[in-house]
């Protein structure tokens, strides 16, 4: 718990008691219990604000209070959307009793946008599985194919391929816990991780996509969690051991 000294005119006491750098998403509600008091006659004022490099200072709350020596109050603070990958926050909460005493305490917090348009992996490309080429990929790294029958490991193969020999009919594949939602619907141009994920999470999902097109948007995540968006570029299907599907991918960090 993070307090004035005990001696203090003013004492502040926050919860949760972590004074330390807390991380959250854009969007996000947290909920602090603030607790104030005074060896004086009563507490005359609170003021809850933030600053940060973004909006400057802001202010939540700036409250005259009553004549009570004690007070209590939930504050919930909802993260803001920002224009950048990550935003500081000071947070400072204050209070002066009716002699002029005066307590601030603080809590820091780092804002990560859901919002921002995401890095696009292009030149994603997976083979016939019929040729013995790079046919599937993991979610750890999609750009480094490998083929299917060569992994040691079954859960590495999170994307692959199975097709007839000619290459005529293509399904995506995945192992147990990945899981597709094909949304061709979906602007995969202005994709952000907010709407990767609300879009992922709210969708049936599935272990196979079917008769895979050029132009497909398929959303792709571990059960309910989604991990990022695959876009097929093309498909090209030829007789000299070169069929294959390209894909470029937007990933959520």
């Amino acid at each position: 718990m993070c307090s004035e000294p005990e001696l203090s005119n003013v004492v502040i006491k926050v919860y949760p008691e972590k004074d330390s750098l807390v991380t959250v998403e854009s969007g996000d509600m947290i909920q602090y219990d603030v607790e104030i008091s005074t060896i004086n006659e009563y507490v005359k004022r609170f003021k809850i604000f933030s600053f940060d490099a973004f909006q400057g200072t802001k202010t939540y709350i700036d409250s005259i209070c009553g004549n009570d020596k004690s007070l209590a109050y939930k504050f919930y603070y909802e993260a803001p959307d920002v224009d950048r990958d990550s935003l500081s926050i000071e947070l400072n909460i204050e209070a002066e009793d009716n002699l002029g005493n005066i307590a601030t305490i603080q809590r820091y917090l780092l804002i990560k946008s859901k919002n921002l348009h995401i890095l696009q992996l292009d030149g994603i490309v997976l083979y016939n599985p019929h040729d013995n080429n790079a046919s599937a990929l993991s979610l750890n790294d999609v750009t480094q194919p490998f083929i299917f029958n060569e992994s040691v490991d079954s859960l590495k193969p999170d994307v692959y391929v199975q097709s007839t020999p000619d290459f005529s009919k293509i399904n995506l594949c995945s192992n147990e816990q990945t899981m597709f939602v094909r949304n061709n619907s979906f602007n995969y141009v202005a994709a952000t991780a907010r709407g990767i994920s609300s879009v992922y999470e709210s969708s049936v999902k599935e272990n196979i996509i079917q008769d895979l097109n050029i132009n497909d948007i398929i959303l792709v995540g571990y059960y309910n969690t989604a991990k990022g968006v695959f876009k097929v570029n093309n498909i090209i299907r030829d007789n000299t051991n070169r069929s294959c599907i390209q894909l470029s991918y937007k990933e959520i960090k």
